[in-house]
């Protein structure tokens, strides 16, 4: 299982850190942040994205299909009552000369990412409080 430390920031924002990188995550002063870092859910979404980028990437090599400039735009649908993200949407823009005949497979390549994956599965989520 891979290990990080989420420690707060001041505020109510965090640091993330795991294998020697730090992110930190923040929010907008509307929700009495400073807006120092992105919010969690666009971590979400961004980690949807990273991922569909890393699967295309590496499929395309393996195929010898050109990859170079790919861009993936996220967007996610906020339900503010609810506290949770009901939807999620990627357009993937491949660059030229990507053969058109091979947009299917990319799609299937797309959807097999492991946090697509995840997130269609519903994950257990364990929560549990401990000392120091």
């Amino acid at each position: 299982m891979a290990m990080m430390m989420i420690k707060n920031a001041g505020g109510v924002g965090s640091k993330i850190s795991v294998r020697g990188h730090e992110v930190m995550v923040d929010v907008p002063p509307a929700m009495d942040g400073q807006d120092r870092g992105p919010t969690p859910v666009d971590l979400l979404a961004g980690a949807l994205g990273g991922c569909i980028a890393f699967y295309i990437a590496r499929w395309c090599r393996e195929a010898n299909l050109p990859y170079e400039g790919l861009e993936i735009d996220m967007d996610y649908i906020l339900d503010i009552e609810a506290h949770c993200v009901p939807g999620l949407s990627a357009v993937v823009r491949m660059p030229a000369g990507f053969p058109q005949e091979r947009t299917q497979a990319l799609l299937k390549v797309a959807t097999s990412c492991t946090v697509h994956n995840t997130l269609c599965s519903l994950p257990k989520i364990e929560i549990t409080v401990g000392g120091k």
